[in-house]
């Protein structure tokens, strides 16, 4: 699992993907305005997208635990 975190957009992108094989996604489910699900053709999930994310959650305890300042996938 990895963390990446961008603080201009506030936004949130959990990765599930591991090793150096990145599986394509074949679809993104809108949860709702703020969450959103990469999925493989198997219905496996590969990540979550959270925007807004400073508001959802406590933010400086995701960024200790390794996140990067990378930018996330746009949707």
């Amino acid at each position: 699992m990895k963390t990446t975190y961008d603080k201009k957009a506030d936004a949130l992108y959990i990765s599930f993907q591991n090793g150096k094989k990145r599986e394509k996604i074949a679809k993104t489910v809108k949860v709702n305005s703020f969450f959103f699900v990469d999925m493989g053709k198997k219905g496996e999930i590969h990540g979550i997208e959270v925007l807004n994310a400073g508001m959802h959650m406590a933010i400086p305890k995701i960024a200790i635990s390794g996140a990067t300042n990378k930018r996330p996938r746009k949707v």
